[in-house]
Order: structure tokens, then sequence, then C-alpha cells
């Protein structure tokens, strides 16, 4: 049992016995299996206090696999932490253990994780201490990089998220959020999960171009949390995922929230939110919103979810923005741009019969049937009267001579506009890159993207839901049922991964110990095992491991540090 000591003095720390550790290596060569509480020759390093200054001393004296324990206190941190070991860091638990954050610039914890070992951060309540300035991503307030390939692990379970002025961010981290509490009040909720540097790459490119694995472990996993949004006027966003993100959101208990990403578009040159499952959790609103989820990107799997108190029959959306804006460096998905898979021709030319009016136009000498441009696209390809720069948007539906289509919003122009006798075409984009449904693909390389040789070869993933109530996928522009999204339709051979996470338990995905046929770096246990047991603890340099003057004070008191 660890029990957290707070006096002055060298950091408090405990060794195993030598006689384990060497069972504990006979008995992982013999199962292939390494749970945490096994991990012998780890030290548990008490800081001092919970003071930032006690807390970084502790981290420095500690070991990878150590254990450094946090003792009760209520402290306001206005510098970062820093953690580049494979190490747990444990506090005495939520309401017991509060760190406030008033670090005006970076992160309060940044953590990269150590290459082959689980990291753990447990047992703390996060509370705001007075940031002015919001912690946006990708930086945030709590931000974890690590790495799908060098068998790093991450577990952040039983803390409390209260308030906080900025976000979580975790990129590129394989592992599990488990058992905390989130909750949004006056500032935010949202945890931001990137797939930077998927696979080596950049941008989360070579997180597109590897298959999506739906029921591994090559996700972060959300699980077994309650995201609580108390604002009485907004929803919220629980997720927001980019560059490749990967995640699973299960088994929590979500309130007057939704689950949502980025497309391949606004962000820039990074790519959208690669691939998401959400499953078992419980959904419960105040009539805010009817949107449960949403996605502008990724593959989706939406399942066995309990909802209610959302108004009217709640969707999740899946929409591609670049279907009636032109983001930069991709360009809009207009029915003409190689990024997409476009039918080569027009459907049709003509002339705007006189201005538009809103976002609809009247077309000279034609006679349609109802709705059958619905979902084409509509170009501009002149410009009598200066109008703005959009030139296409997507078509929601047309009569006998006139077509209506979709408006951006004013995002961050003003949509599609014609003056009389202007020239316009009709075409269609059949799929755009990274839009929900789409998946796969040739690697993209380069600052500014370089098309691959025989883009686009993306491929059709639909998107599936079911078992949701009344719940349903609601596509958006360029996303089509029975094509990129089936409602009230499993998913063909798919088996959930499984629940527990295995981090929970303290065990490593089996499936990451050795590496697979296709090259992927998976958990090496013994490697590791070799370099924790064989890792001695310099005592001289614990000892001189003390705080350094900070101005973290503890409220309502001295500074413990000091």
């Amino acid at each position: 049992m660890l029990r957290p000591q707070h006096f002055k003095g060298e950091a408090n720390v405990r060794r195993s016995a030598p006689g384990l550790r060497h069972t504990a290596l006979v008995l992982l060569a013999a199962t292939l299996i390494l749970g945490f509480s096994r991990f012998t020759g780890a030290t548990t390093i008490n800081a001092n206090s919970a003071s930032q200054s006690d807390v970084a001393a502790a981290i420095a004296s500690a070991a990878d696999g150590d254990i450094v324990v946090i003792p009760g206190g209520r402290v306001t941190w206005t510098r970062t932490l820093r953690v580049r070991k494979g190490i747990t860091i444990q506090g005495a638990g939520v309401g017991v253990t509060i760190i406030k954050d008033s670090v005006q610039s970076g992160q309060l914890i940044a953590w990269s994780l150590a290459a082959g070992l689980p990291s753990r951060l447990t047992g703390i309540e996060f509370q705001d201490g007075g940031r002015s300035t919001t912690a946006d991503a990708p930086g945030g307030i709590l931000r974890v990089d690590g790495s799908n390939t060098d068998g790093s692990s991450f577990r952040w379970d039983h803390c409390k998220w209260n308030d906080l002025n900025g976000y979580p961010v975790f990129d590129t981290v394989l592992g599990v959020i488990d058992h905390n509490s989130f909750v949004k009040t006056h500032r935010h909720l949202t945890i931001y999960i990137y797939g930077t540097s998927w696979n080596g790459k950049s941008y989360g490119d070579g997180s597109w171009a590897a298959p999506t694995n739906f029921g591994s472990s090559d996700f972060l996993f959300f699980e077994d949390n309650d995201f609580t949004n108390n604002n009485t006027v907004f929803f919220e966003f629980v997720t927001d995922a980019l560059a490749g993100a990967r995640f699973v959101v299960r088994h929590n208990t979500i309130f007057n929230g939704q689950v949502t990403d980025h497309g391949t578009e606004s962000g820039g040159r990074i790519r959208g939110s690669r691939a998401m499952e959400v499953y078992n959790n419980t959904y419960t609103g105040t009539n805010l919103a009817n949107f449960v989820g949403g996605s502008r990107s990724s593959r989706v799997l939406f399942h066995d979810n309990n909802i209610s108190g959302y108004w009217n029959n709640p969707i999740f959306s899946l929409g591609n923005w670049r279907n009636f804006y032109p983001f930069q460096p991709w360009g809009g998905a207009d029915g003409t741009n190689a990024w997409d898979v476009n039918e080569p021709n027009a459907f049709f030319t003509g002339t705007a019969a006189r201005n538009s009016s809103g976002t609809s136009v009247t077309v000279s000498g034609v006679n349609w049937a109802t709705n059958q441009w619905a979902g084409y696209t509509i170009r501009r390809t002149s410009n009598k009267c200066n109008s703005n720069s959009i030139t296409f948007a997507s078509i929601q539906s047309n009569t006998s001579n006139m077509i209506s289509y979709t408006d951006n919003g004013a995002y961050p122009t003003p949509p599609l506009a014609f003056c009389a006798g202007d020239t316009l075409e009709i075409r269609k984009v059949d799929h755009a890159i990274d839009q929900p449904g789409r998946a796969g693909g040739s690697l993209i390389t380069g600052d500014t993207p370089v098309r691959p040789s025989g883009w686009n070869d993306q491929v059709t993933e639909p998107c599936y839901a079911w078992n949701n109530g009344a719940a349903i996928f609601n596509g958006g522009p360029g996303v089509r049922a029975n094509v990129h999204y089936f409602n009230n339709t499993p998913m063909p051979g798919y088996t959930p991964y499984a629940y527990p996470h295995p981090l929970t338990k303290g065990l490593f995905p089996q499936e990451r110990m050795t590496r697979n046929a296709t090259g992927t770096s998976q958990h090496n246990p013994l490697k590791k095992r070799q370099a924790w047991g064989g890792k001695k603890l310099d005592r001289k340099k614990a000892k001189k491991a003390k705080p350094s003057p900070t101005n973290e004070m503890a409220e309502g008191q001295e500074d413990l540090g000091h």
C-alpha cells in the first residue's frame, strides 16, 4: 500500500526486494503479460509537498517505472511541470490533492512519453487558478505527446478536471483515460486528440495512409468518465480531434455534450480526424441541442448509446466542409479539384437569370425535374459584378428553374452569389478527400501537400450507426446515405476492443507486445523489463534533490515547498 508522507528532507523512497525482481522476470518471460503491480525495481518517491517545485524535485530523482506520490494539499502552480519519464504521478485523491492552474504561458503539465514504457497520472483534482488567457489547442493546459510505434502508453485516471481555462491535449497517444470527472460551468470541457506523428510521419498523413483497425488497441480510449456541462445556455464539445486522430468514447456519462472532430479543411495543412468509435455511453440533456455528435472527416461507428433529453430526434451529423468553402491548401470540393474523386464533365452549363437571392439562383431557359440536382455542385464560371471569392456550393434542392444551395454561415466570407448574366455549371463530387466514409489512400507528404501518383485512391469505408434509439446519422454536404454511411446497420465483422481496457488492470494490450507483420512497432515487455530491473537508484542524487525557489503558494498558508 502506498502511504504518502509529508515532511522536510530527502524524498522518501522504497525499493522492492531483489528476490521479487528476479521472480517477476521469470513470470514475465513465461507469460508475456506485464502487470503494473509486478513492476519490481520500482521506487515510491514521496514529494515533500504538492507544490510544483517539490513535485519537480521528486520527479528529478525518479527513474523509469517509479511512482511519485503527491500528498494532500491545495496549491497553485505558476510554472510548467515537465515530465519525460515512464513514471506514475499519483495524488492523494480528488478533493485531497488539488492543483490550481495559474500558469500564464505554456502548459500546467507537459508530458513526453518514454519509449517502451507506461506512464500514468492519477488521483488529482485540477482547478482553475487564474490563468488569464485561454490555453488553446494544440498547446493546451495538460499536453501529452506519444507515439504509436515505440511501445509507450498513457493512463489518466481517477482525477477531476474542474472548469480550467484551457484544454487537455493528447497527440499520438495510445492508452486510456478512465474514471475521471470533467466539469464545465464557466470555462471549457473539450479534450483534444491528435495523431500528428502517426507511424513517424507528419500532419496525420501516416494515420490516413494506415488501416483503420477498428476493435484494436490502436486508439486513445475514453471510458467510464463523467462529462458534465453545467452551462444552461450552450451545449459543449466533449472531444475535438484532427491530424489523423483515432479515439474511442465508450461507457461514459455525458450531460449536455457531444463527441466531435475536425476535418481536412480549417486546420490548414493538418489532416482531419481519422477514426472514432462511440458506444455504450449514456447521454442526458436539457434540450440545449439535438446533436449528440458530429464528424467532418472520421470514419465513425456509433452504436448502443442511451440518449435522453436532447430535443427532437437526436442526430450524429456527418459533413464535409470543403463542399462549401475552399480551405487552403486543399481548395474546395467543387467538382474539379484533383484532391477529390469527381465526375469528369459538367452535367449542365447555363446562365443566371437574375441576381441571386440569399442561397438560391434562378437559371435561364430550363425546365428541370424537382430535386434532380440535389447533391450535385453548382459553380459560378464568370464574375459579372465583382462578387465574393466563393465560386461554388453544394446543391440542396431545385425547382423547375431555381437552385437552392448551401450557406457557409459566412465562414469566413459570405457564400456563393450570382449576378444576372453570370455563367454557371453543374458538376458532381463523388468522394472528397478524407470525408466521412472514406479512408486510406497513398501517403501524402510535404509541408505543401504533394499528391501521390494515382491519387485519389482512397476507398469507401462507410460509417455505421445502430441501437441508439431514435438517434441516427444525418448526412450533410457530400456525405451520402447508403454509400458513406448506414443507419440502423451494424458494421459487418466488427468486434469492439476488450473492455475494460487492459491498462486499467495494469496489463499491456497483448497484441502490442511483439512487432506485427505489417511492421507496426509493438510493445516489447522483455526489453523494457531489463531496463527497469537493471536501473539502480542514485541515492546520493536523491538526497540532493531539493526544491528550487518558486512562487507556487498553498492557499491559506505559506508555500509548502519551503
